[in-house]
């Protein structure tokens, strides 16, 4: 059902996702409480309250009211005693580890998920879950202590990978916009579910108000919990058969799809840690400059517009990608980022702008987060998509637990209540993030626009009948098709010879014109290609149907055509003495097409050879045709300015 019908694709869809919330609520389920269960910590808020000038039954009575019964007291560094560092770090702390939990996890179960599919890891973490759930329940009510809490959150943290699982598991049931849709749905429930989820806890922390009934929270998680493990475990079947006796070898990725992948997965990484100025804007920041919206109600408001901007960030990247291209959309959302961390750093900024830069800033660095993953799902293979989304997921989260530890501390060492240094140091990082999503520019071809993906193709009889000169004008974009069409109706390729080159040189100018044009199409299907083993395989079979067409006659005869046509262009083009100055014609050519083969006197045999040697020679070939493309670009632009 679920290859065959699509409203069950989609119904099984939204359970993936639900699970996905459920899960990430555990995740973050002892935010709110942190501040409050580590009060007993070095300059927490007990130690303020000792320090105030009131009588100890005031003190008494005041932590009574203000911190959780349930808080980690006793002494310092024992099992069950208070935390063992200072208050702040204490709860930094725990925050990162949980961090590094899930860096672990995503990248052992993403890598199982390539061997058994994505359904039973996500039964197991769910059910794992629970435990985690109930190590932290024991550390708060029986045994109160800190360390079990800590490894309650580490538990979680490792087991709590639904959400790069579910995008591993879209990648698979999904091609296409519909694939985008719904990773993009996991990748913005993982951005707020964790808010969404603290909101759906508040009413535990705050009734009482010292959070007394805190960890009772916990036994609605588990009954989510349970409740989508069995939605999972009766609703959710994998697209195919995905058991292997062993997972994919990584090796197997495309090297020009590695250098991708491994380009997205820094930058993504750096784009995390970069953010994390813009996260403690609308925390820490906007609370201690403007108080009034720290409130409950006006942090409600701000997450309501914060949840519509992310739904709005993906509509625009769902939209806009085949216009500009994901890189494009990566490098102006880290853009963004970077200049909102900036402008945010200044000082004399009222209310009302800051948030609406704010909003403004996250809105088209949500672009940034989503076009990165994005990236991954288009480049990476199918049967490695748990791989390299884990490797992705685990360096993001890696950068999360310990920017906060890194921006927090030179936030607190400074004093200034805006931020701005620390704001200036995270804008450095996310500058760093847009470097790197520079490179995929140019490594990853442009989208062509709807019109140009079909070329008006006219009758093969027209094009059968055009002449040689005629045919040599066309668009290497409508030859390939015609080429293509040709060998499918078991037809021989059309075939350019050499010819005269005066015969040829009234159209001169047109191939001339052609060349960025032509260069540009062969470039973009040869990056395409080498990033796509499976589109690999398909074109060196292509080849070796291609190369059956051509026989020793026409190769000898194009040999002798192709030293005249060269002579006579060297002559024509005001090239001297090429019959007595061998030397420096021979080192011209060899510069002009560098060897991408031994030179060893034999014709390379690309039909026959392996296809991690074919890949590398056609990689070389695509650098020389780069090269090409911008020498002749950059003639053109040197042409346009001095006329």
């Amino acid at each position: 059902q679920l290859r065959a019908s699509r409203s069950h694709q989609r119904f099984t869809a939204g359970i993936v996702v639900m699970a996905v919330f459920t899960d990430i609520l555990g995740t973050v389920i002892i935010m709110p409480a942190l501040s409050t269960l580590c009060a007993y910590a070095e300059g927490g808020p007990v130690d303020s309250i000792m320090q105030m000038d009131i009588s100890d039954e005031a003190k008494v009575e005041m932590i009574k009211t203000k911190v959780s019964p349930h808080a980690f007291k006793g002494e310092r560094g024992a099992w069950s005693g208070s935390p063992p560092i200072p208050y702040s770090l204490s709860m930094n702390v725990m925050l990162s580890m949980s961090n590094f939990g899930v860096a672990a996890g995503c990248i052992f179960f993403g890598r199982l998920s390539d061997r058994i599919g994505c359904k039973r890891p996500i039964q197991f973490c769910l059910a794992m879950g629970i435990v985690g759930y109930l190590l932290i329940y024991a550390s708060g009510i029986w045994v109160k202590s800190y360390y079990l809490f800590a490894l309650g959150i580490v538990w979680n943290g490792f087991f709590g990978v639904t959400a790069s699982l579910a995008q591993v598991f879209f990648g698979r049931v999904f091609e296409g916009a519909e694939r985008d849709f719904w990773v993009g749905s996991v990748i913005i429930m993982f951005l707020l579910g964790g808010t969404v989820g603290g909101l759906i806890v508040m009413p535990f922390v705050l009734n009482p108000e010292n959070g007394e009934n805190y960890f009772n929270s916990i036994w609605l998680a588990i009954g989510l919990t349970v409740f989508m493990w069995f939605m999972v475990t009766i609703f959710v079947v994998e697209p195919e058969d995905t058991k292997k006796e062993e997972a994919p070898d990584p090796s197997s990725t495309p090297k020009m799809a590695t250098r991708i992948l491994w380009l997205a997965i820094i930058a993504g990484g750096l784009d995390s840690a970069g953010d994390e100025g813009t996260r403690m804007c609308r925390g820490t920041i906007m609370s201690v400059l403007f108080p009034e919206w720290s409130t409950i109600a006006m942090q409600n408001l701000l997450l309501m517009a914060l949840i519509g901007v992310a739904m709005l960030s993906m509509v625009t990247v769902l939209n806009t990608k085949r216009i500009f291209g994901l890189p494009m959309l990566a490098v102006l959302g880290t853009a963004a980022t970077f200049a909102t961390q900036v402008v945010l750093s200044l000082d004399g900024i009222t209310v009302g702008p800051y948030i609406a830069i704010w909003h403004g800033g996250k809105l088209f660095g949500f672009l940034s987060t989503l076009s990165g993953n994005f990236i991954i799902q288009d480049v990476a293979p199918k049967e490695l998509l748990g791989y390299w989304n884990g490797r992705a997921a685990a360096i993001g989260q890696a950068c999360e637990a310990i920017a906060p530890l890194i921006f927090a501390t030179i936030y607190d060492a400074v004093g200034n209540r805006r931020g701005s240094e620390m704001l200036y140091a995270t804008a450095i990082v996310s500058f760093f993030s847009v470097l790197a999503y520079t490179p995929l520019l140019k490594l990853m071809p442009k989208p062509k626009k709807v019109q140009e993906d079909k070329e008006d193709m006219q009758d093969l009889s027209v094009y059968e009948n055009m002449s040689d000169l005629e045919w040599s004008q066309l668009p290497m974009s409508v030859t390939d098709q015609v080429n293509a069409k040709q060998l499918e109706a078991g037809k021989e390729p059309r075939l350019v010879p050499w010819g005269d080159y005066l015969t040829e040189l009234s159209a001169m100018t047109g191939l001339r014109n052609n060349i960025c044009e032509d260069f540009g199409y062969l470039r973009d299907g040869l990056t395409v290609m080498l990033s796509n083993r499976e589109l690999m395989l398909q074109e060196q079979q292509s080849f070796q149907k291609f190369e059956a067409h051509i026989n020793k006659s026409d190769r000898e005869k194009a040999q002798a055509e192709l030293g005249a046509w060269i002579s006579q262009y060297f002559d024509d083009a005001g090239y001297p003495h090429w019959e007595k100055n061998s030397k420096i014609y021979k080192m011209l050519l060899l510069a002009a097409f560098p060897p991408i083969n031994d030179l060893n006197g034999q014709k390379a045999d690309y039909t026959s050879m392996p296809l991690d040697e074919w890949e590398a020679k056609l990689t070389k070939f695509l650098s020389v045709l780069d090269n090409h493309l911008a020498s002749e670009q950059q003639r053109r632009q040197l042409f346009e300015e001095q006329s």
